[in-house]
């Protein structure tokens, strides 16, 4: 009964520590929600949408009211007839209502709209990029501070055995078995052990700082994140052919190229007439000495402009010359994000693939080197070899226990932003349990808009 209230009491701590244990999902999902570089990423996009709201302006009316009051008072030193004339008091009032329709802009606004559509499409690659930058960075802050924890607890173990390698160096030399030379070589392994172990505490508490802001929190007690494997591609041609249609850099860069397009052509609209047609309608009251009432005149105008534009001093032609030089520039751009995609693939493809192969080597460079080590000591105890083989035995393990580490970080680093340049390294694709943020929702809703000031800053 005993030995069960034992197992149910281990099991129950086992369960809280993992219940508050941090896996690479969970903490990915909380810089999700917290990182305010991805908010402010999430702002800007907005504030492109409102573009498109803007460029709608060139289709709808414009209403507007005026108003006015004036006062007089006619002080007159004449006389009519003989009669002197009385200070006479007088006022205007007048109110009018003006409504304005653009009815041709030498087709500026459907052009105008164009291009604002397209950098919203821009602005919502940019954005997913952004958040696939974030990502990035919290997971390798995650796995920075995994790799540092290992590192530490292998300086730890390290100076351990060092320790205890010097104090039996220390009692054998008191017994005419080692030289002085021999407890200076210990002492030397343990001190460096201990500046090891210091270092690498040092470096894990930087790697803690930045996990914490950019995830929100400080780290608790994180794990292998095994699972990630599963989304690494199977093949080099694989990664290429999903990144050519998913990339969100050259996704931003072909929709930035459309939009320069219709950029040209609004600004030819310049070089076209336009026609707008307009309303008014309005009333003025007056006081006059002049007149035995008052009289109130009522008016209404309905009318069309038209301009044509003849010479504006170059400024049109500017502006489309400007205008064709960023479409050449944003040309270029989709050709420099095109090649940045193909290398960047195949170098994380390279850098994957070396550091998995590179795991097993070192693995086997452990074991080895343990062996090693137990021979070494065997062998020093029989006067076959010195002290200072056994120290170096050490150093030898530790070095390949603390490169295993620092591989395994890299491998997943690799395969992390080789995810990132397939454009796979979204929440979505992830799988993380939160409330999405859906940018063409929010596009959507401000797109319709005619008289709200708010916004929506969740």
């Amino acid at each position: 009964m005993k030995k069960i209230s034992f197992l149910i009491s281990v099991l129950t701590i086992s369960t809280a520590l993992s219940a508050k244990a941090d896996t690479l999902e969970a903490a990915l999902a909380k810089a999700y929600e917290y990182n305010p570089v991805l908010k402010a990423a999430r702002a800007s996009a907005g504030a492109v949408d409102e573009t498109v709201a803007l460029a709608k302006a060139g289709y709808r009316p414009t209403l507007s009211v005026q108003g006015g009051y004036t006062d007089s008072k006619i002080n007159s030193n004449g006389a009519i007839n003989g009669v002197p004339q009385k200070v006479v008091d007088g006022y205007n009032r007048t109110l009018q209502a003006t409504i304005s329709e653009p009815v041709f802009s030498g087709f500026k606004t459907i052009n105008s709209i164009s291009a604002a559509k397209s950098n919203v499409k821009a602005a919502h690659a940019n954005l997913m990029a952004m958040e696939q930058n974030v990502l990035l960075n919290a997971a390798t802050a995650y796995l920075d501070v995994l790799r540092d924890e290992a590192i530490v607890k292998l300086q730890k173990n390290n100076e351990k055995l060092l320790k205890k390698e010097l104090d039996e160096t220390r009692e054998r030399f008191h017994v005419g078995e080692v030289t002085t030379t021999d407890v200076s070589q210990a002492e030397a392994s343990y001190a460096s052990a201990q500046s090891g172990r210091i270092s690498a505490e040092g470096n894990l508490e930087a790697s803690k700082a930045v996990y914490k802001q950019i995830i929100g929190e400080d780290p608790k007690k994180i794990s292998d994140p095994k699972e990630i494997e599963k989304m690494f591609p199977k093949s080099l041609d694989g990664a290429l052919d999903y990144a050519k249609t998913h990339n969100y850099a050259l996704s931003a860069a072909k929709h930035t190229l459309k939009a320069r397009k219709y950029d040209v052509k609004t600004n030819k609209g310049d070089l076209l007439p336009s026609v707008n047609a307009y309303a008014t309608a309005g009333r003025l009251k007056s006081q006059n000495y002049l007149y035995d009432k008052n009289p109130t005149n009522d008016s209404v105008e309905v009318g069309v402009n038209f301009s044509m534009p003849i010479y504006n001093a170059g400024t049109s032609r500017a502006k489309i010359r400007q205008s064709k030089y960023y479409r050449w520039q944003a040309r270029e751009d989709v050709l420099n994000a095109q090649d940045e995609l193909y290398s960047d693939i195949t170098s994380y493809w390279e850098y994957l693939s070396a550091n998995k192969a590179k795991i097993t080597s070192v693995k086997a460079q452990i074991k080895a080197y343990q062996v090693a080590l137990n021979g070494v000591r065997e062998e020093e105890a029989l006067g076959n070899r010195t002290v200072l083989d056994v120290l170096n035995q050490y150093q030898y393990l530790l070095n390949s226990e603390v490169e295993e580490v620092r591989t395994r970080h890299d491998y997943y680093v690799s395969g992390l932003n080789l995810l990132q340049a397939m454009g796979k390294l979204t929440a979505k694709d992830l799988n993380l349990k939160v409330d999405l943020y859906d940018a063409n929702a929010k596009y959507e809703e401000t797109a319709g808009k005619w008289l709200s000031t708010s916004i929506d800053n969740k």
